[in-house]
């Protein structure tokens, strides 16, 4: 089964180098949160807005498309779970956006100029009302949308949202996924049940990534250490582990040589448009890691990914280095500045 949405086009509801999250069928924790939509449903009066919350990578999409294979009728391995196999039929339509009972609303694809819109547009949301008013193209009534992410929603999408939960269509559900809640409106939150994704253990982690790729142990202990308790971002790290965790554990190495030079083809690379999952992992790590630093430098207990950095400076100094990477980081976006310059200007900081 195909569909057209998907062939040789971009999906932004995707972390680059990961199988997307319909075609994924296992999730690392959020036990509780699927027991309660698993009552919720089987209850016979599931709320009609659920918001699915928590830190890119953590895994709601994953969940919500297990909610969603089980609403629309799979059948689970086991019983009170949301484990529905990939032959299920139901799964095999989802997988393919060919399920006539459900819609994904997400960032869509310009075809004039051949990139991805920075927004959803309010008309993707009005759609949804002869959505849900249609007449139910599968044996179960229930007709399901997927927002991912609500993130992505302006102001006016937002509000016809909003029109939709206030007065939602008999046998409906929409899931808004959300890293970043608070920029919703509050009237929408309010209208949804909030299911908040909590960090996963390290321990949980590494026993999921180590069954899922061929490395070594050292690598599997710096890609969890900086997944900052998402295994979504735990893979996304190993798979760029040769572009972004090598060149920064040699940056770091490095500071402590007078002659250390910088790896201007890594900045270089990471400058570049196309590269912007890459560049971000970058940023997120040498966060992680001056942080590591700070606290290192004042209580002398190491957490890091890497090997404590050999260059002195006080706890203050590397707390500094760190908000001020978290700030540059921001200010690139917001002001479009120059990606190549803010990397220099900040790895030249860090040095002694």
């Amino acid at each position: 089964m195909h569909n057209k949405e998907t062939d040789n086009l971009p999906e932004p509801d995707c972390i680059p180098g990961c199988l997307h999250p319909r075609r994924t069928y296992d999730l690392v924790g959020h036990g509780t949160a699927e027991k309660l939509f698993i009552k919720s449903i089987d209850s016979g009066r599931m709320h009609h807005g659920w918001l699915i919350t928590g830190v890119p990578g953590i895994g709601k999409a994953t969940l919500a498309y297990r909610m969603i294979r089980y609403a629309l009728g799979g059948k689970p391995l086991l019983q009170n779970s949301l484990d529905v196999p990939k032959t299920d039929i139901v799964a095999q339509k989802l997988e393919s956006l060919g399920h006539g009972n459900f819609k994904l609303i997400r960032i869509p694809y310009d075809h004039k100029s051949k990139k991805l819109r920075t927004e959803i547009p309010v008309n993707s949301i009005r759609k949804l009302s002869d959505f849900f008013r249609s007449t139910a193209a599968e044996d179960n009534a229930l007709r399901i949308c997927l927002i991912d992410s609500a993130d992505n929603l302006n102001l006016n999408s937002q509000n016809a949202l909003l029109k939709l939960l206030e007065e939602p269509p008999a046998r409906s559900l929409v899931i808004l996924l959300s890293s970043s809640p608070g920029r919703l409106l509050s009237t929408i939150r309010s209208r949804c049940i909030g299911l908040s994704l909590k960090s996963i253990s390290d321990r949980e982690i590494e026993t999921w990534l180590s069954s899922r790729v061929n490395a070594t142990q050292n690598e599997i202990d710096s890609v969890v250490s900086l997944s900052r308790g998402a295994p979504g971002k735990a893979i996304s790290l190993f798979n760029n582990f040769d572009r972004v965790i090598k060149p920064l554990g040699r940056y770091l190495k490095g500071l402590s040589n007078v002659n250390n030079s910088l790896d201007f083809n890594l900045i270089n690379d990471l400058a570049l448009a196309k590269n912007i999952s890459q560049r971000k992992l970058f940023w997120e790590a040498l966060q992680d890691t001056l942080h590591s630093q700070a606290i290192y430098s004042c209580t002398g207990d190491w957490k890091g990914a890497f090997e404590p950095i050999k260059i002195i400076k006080t706890s203050d100094e590397w707390e500094s280095l760190w908000r001020k990477t978290i700030e540059m980081q921001q200010l690139e976006i917001k002001l479009n500045m120059d990606k190549k310059t803010v990397l220099i200007d900040i790895l030249n900081a860090i040095g002694p």
